[in-house]
């Protein structure tokens, strides 16, 4: 679900019970506010509302971590490409085609986790693009060839390196498809719905009260909103930006290869 949507949803709902609860109270006696109803009715809505605000709380809190471990493997991701690329460089000549070859790679990573986020046809061509590429490069690494020993301990750390960014990978683009349950988006605003009912019914009928109560929908609203957001972290406005590995591709295009391959000993 959209984030945007699910906020609108949201707003849409608890303003729609406030108004039913204003148009149920303004069809009772007065007496209502004598008789132990609101008493009567207190203790339910108090554990609706904590329910409601630890559930919400737990998601928020969630969706924050599932940003952060997004950013933070970003970070990690963009960093194995820089080793692997320098140590393309230390071996020599005879890799250059594979610097190619990760280039390739780190722009249809881009491609697959941000470009194309939004549409799932094009998102999954780019993912069967990223997975040749780099299933090309770790293909190349393996049919490497060591003249020295020097060569044959890069190409020992290639392998190992090779291995992390096949590994890793899905802590990259698998992240970005995780979705926040639509089931608990549902159960939250039906839960504050309750709560805006039961206002409405016993609230004052003045300006003050109806704006602090909008006040309060927006708040939850947005909420709401920063959740689902947060729960898809490589799109929609609120994301981890490609920069770390859009830098990177330009230092390694800044970098030539070696024109001269090195004497085998």
């Amino acid at each position: 679900m959209n984030a945007w949507v699910a906020s609108a949803v949201a707003f849409v709902t608890m303003a729609v019970a406030m108004a039913a609860g204003m148009a149920i109270g303004s069809r009772l006696s007065e007496t209502r506010y004598e008789d132990g109803s609101v008493k009567n009715l207190r203790t339910s809505v108090a554990i609706i509302a904590t329910m409601s605000s630890l559930l919400l709380g737990l998601m928020v809190n969630s969706a924050r971590y599932n940003f952060s471990d997004a950013y933070s493997d970003v970070q990690k991701y963009a960093a194995v490409l820089q080793i692997t690329d320098l140590n393309l460089l230390s071996f020599g000549a005879p890799a250059c085609p594979l610097r190619g070859d990760l280039q390739a790679y780190a722009r249809q990573l881009v491609a697959e986790t941000w470009t194309s986020g939004d549409d799932e046809a094009s998102s999954g061509a780019a993912q069967v693009s990223a997975l040749a590429a780099l299933l090309k490069f770790d293909t190349g690494i393996r049919n490497l060839k060591a003249g020295t020993s020097d060569q044959q301990d890069v190409r020992s750390t290639l392998l190992g390196l090779s291995r992390q960014l096949v590994e890793y990978r899905w802590k990259v683009t698998g992240v970005a498809r995780t979705a926040t349950p639509v089931t608990f988006i549902f159960v939250v605003i039906c839960w504050f719905a309750l709560i805006f009912l039961y206002s409405g019914v016993f609230a004052p009928r003045n300006a003050l009260v109806l704006t602090g109560h909008a006040l309060g929908m927006v708040g939850i609203s947005a909420a709401i909103f920063l959740v689902m957001e947060m729960g898809q972290p490589f799109t929609g406005p609120i994301k981890v930006s490609p920069a770390p590995v859009e830098r990177l591709l330009l230092r390694m295009q800044a970098q030539p290869c070696p024109a001269v391959e090195p004497p085998q000993g």
